[in-house]
């Protein structure tokens, strides 16, 4: 899939998804457009699979109770 990106110096271009995640940790691009429209980096929330797993407690309902935590076993 290729996302429109806007670099610093203005001009946009199309990257693969997968490029995507280094150019916004590389601080090459401004912005990226969603679905919904543009996303400005620093102003507006992004997720990036560079983060690696989330570490935290389970919140998921479903998984809990599959789990058997919510039904205290």
């Amino acid at each position: 899939m290729l996302i429109r990106v806007r670099y610093k110096d203005g001009r946009i271009d199309l990257v693969p998804s997968k490029k995507l995640d280094e150019l916004i940790i590389m601080s090459e691009i401004e912005e990226f457009e969603r679905s919904t429209g543009w996303v400005t980096l620093g102003r507006d929330p992004i997720r990036s699979s560079l983060r690696g797993a989330y570490r935290g407690p389970e919140r998921r309902w479903f998984t809990r109770v599959k789990s058997g935590k919510e039904l205290g076993v």
